[in-house]
């Protein structure tokens, strides 16, 4: 009798995990949407996105919502004279309208060096905290390339995933 009443109790103190779905597919790589970005291009242009404060976001979020964790892909096009001409997110599992916003608006106050041509740029941001389930975690590392290849999972296309972006871990 006492099994009957525990186990239902027991059963319900773990819920299932569930893994963040993925970006749609056309989100999924970073995309530098020109023909005359040269590799150390690239690189420059994900290091001062590197740059963008989006820690207070999530601070904000997670004083709402201490258990919230995901990504926010935002897309932004880079102007010829550097500033951001637009930013908004793309894709986002977060749940908090406000606190993506508050991502882009983050790349918006960035500055790029000049450039002959405005550029296009998909970017993951990732807020992990110690309270994200660990095979979510993993999973998040591993779809943007923050797992080496030798520890990924069977499966995965490393060719997939773009460059690193910021994991905010408290």
């Amino acid at each position: 009798m006492l099994s009957s009443l525990v186990l239902p109790l027991l059963a319900g103190c773990n819920p299932p995990v569930k893994v963040p779905p993925a970006p749609p597919p056309r989100a999924t790589l970073v995309s530098l949407q020109t023909s005359a970005v040269t590799s150390a291009d690239k690189e420059a242009i994900l290091r001062t996105v590197a740059a963008a404060d989006a820690r207070p976001c999530f601070e904000a979020l997670l004083l709402r919502s201490p258990t919230t964790y995901g990504e926010v892909l935002v897309q932004f096009t880079i102007a010829p004279d550097g500033a951001v001409s637009e930013a908004h997110p793309e894709f986002a599992t977060l749940g908090d309208a406000d606190a993506e916003r508050c991502v882009a608006d983050a790349v918006r106050a960035v500055r790029f060096t000049n450039r002959d041509t405005a550029i296009t740029v998909l970017y993951p941001f990732l807020l992990l905290t110690e309270r994200t389930p660990p095979e979510v975690g993993r999973a998040l590392r591993d779809r943007y390339g923050l797992i080496p290849e030798s520890e990924r999972n069977p499966g995965s296309a490393p060719d997939d995933v773009p460059p690193p972006g910021i994991v905010v871990v408290w």
